[in-house]
């Protein structure tokens, strides 16, 4: 009898072989002490047999490699070797380590990747897949993951993505349209695992936060002209004229009511924008009659078509927060309408806005996206100060340039 089939009689002997092939999985051999807790009264007694020496069954023991291979080879078994053992005994056993095996995986990740890669044309998302190959963020782990479940589908979402970043709308685009690339319009719904993993690529190309809200993946859309249902996107607006000289009151103005309207103005032919609801709370306490719209942070589809709306003799003015992201929002809106005329973007202003708020290296890296030259003074403080300045800190300047341009 061999030692193969000694040892597979032996009951006694199944779990400290098992734990011997756990070692040898992650060391690539055998070596240290097998830890036997609680023996049964089997385990006791082949052990008991074997090294000749008492083992007590409920006990616990710590059992020398060392000594079981001088016991094996001192008998019936001095060609003894746990690898032959090993690959006679477990039909799942393989030479390899665990830490060979995860390297082998990696590597046929990476080979996945660069294949998937060949197949791109967008260069952004080519560059993502390059530069985080070996990353571990959450993005990388939910595309390994999807290469786990099915390598095919895995690399069809992935060139899906790429299609739908080879074609980011250059004008306003319903969300429905724009998944449809793709011939599935529901493909980036909020709730879609596609979509997931689509609003976390889109975001690190944008270099923006990873959305975590419905609200965070419906601004990151917009960012690329991509917007949600038209009723529920609205913009606040205060005192626009509409028809004969009829002032609109404070409210929200969806797509569907500014589709309905047509050559909107401001009084006296002036309209103030604003990033900030609280300006136009301000301005509401102080009675300050000037036409007023609100962008709420990153203007949205409502805005747009608002402005499109607005009467030619009509002039915009536009302010909004001193960080990175409100120099991209103030750049965006000059991008789309430039007769929009910025105001308040002076070193002077900056220091009135007594900017406290530290601002990240990753937020300061968006102010090379900004290259208006109404905005680099600015833009040249927030890169030297590094900390953020808001509008309410500069009411007073705010409504006084607003009252004097009412008065002219």
């Amino acid at each position: 009898m061999n030692y193969v089939e000694y040892f597979k009689t032996k009951q006694g002997f199944i779990r400290f072989f098992a734990k011997a092939r756990d070692k040898y999985q992650k060391y690539g051999k055998v070596v240290g002490k097998i830890h036997m807790d609680n023996l049964s009264e089997e385990e006791a007694k082949a052990l008991t047999s074997f090294f000749a020496r008492k083992f007590v069954a409920q006990n616990s023991y710590d059992i020398s490699i060392n000594e079981f291979m001088k016991k094996v080879q001192r008998g019936r078994f001095d060609d003894f070797d746990f690898s032959y053992y090993f690959s006679q005994v477990y039909e799942d056993f393989t030479f390899e380590t665990n830490r060979e095996k995860r390297i082998k995986k990696v590597e046929a990740f990476h080979s996945f990747l660069e294949e998937s890669i060949t197949q791109m044309r967008c260069e952004k998302l080519k560059a993502f897949l390059k530069d985080n190959m070996n990353r571990s963020n959450q993005t990388m782990t939910l595309i390994r993951r999807k290469y786990t479940k099915d390598k095919k589908e895995c690399r069809k979402e992935l060139l899906d993505i790429d299609t739908l970043l080879r074609h980011i709308p250059n004008e306003v685009t319903y969300l429905p349209i724009y998944a449809s690339l793709i011939s599935n319009p529901h493909y980036l719904d909020f709730s879609s695992s596609t979509g997931s993993l689509f609003y976390r690529i889109l975001s690190y190309i944008l270099e923006e936060d990873t959305p975590k809200t419905n609200e965070d993946k419906a601004k990151l859309l917009e960012s690329i002209n991509v917007y949600t249902d038209p009723l529920s996107n609205f913009v606040i607006v205060h005192n626009l004229v509409y028809s004969v000289s009829v002032p609109f009151q404070t409210m929200n103005l969806n797509i569907e009511n500014i589709s309905s309207l047509d050559k909107i103005r401001g009084k006296k032919n002036k309209i103030f924008i604003f990033e900030n609801p609280s300006i136009l709370n301000r301005f509401k306490s102080l009675n300050i009659d000037a036409s007023v719209v609100i962008t709420s942070g990153i203007p949205n589809l409502a805005f747009y078509k608002l402005l499109e709306k607005i009467d030619r003799e009509t002039l915009l003015y536009y302010n909004g927060d001193f960080d990175p992201e409100g120099l991209l929002i103030a750049e965006k809106v000059k991008s789309r309408f430039p007769k929009v005329v910025f105001f308040g973007y002076s070193k002077e202003n900056y220091i009135l806005t007594k900017p406290i708020q530290e601002i990240s290296a990753k937020r300061l890296h968006k102010l090379e996206h900004v290259h208006s030259f109404e905005l680099e003074e600015i833009k040249q403080c927030l890169l030297e100060q590094k900390k953020a300045g808001y509008q309410e800190n500069q009411l007073e300047f705010i409504e006084d340039y607003v009252q004097d341009k009412l008065n002219v």
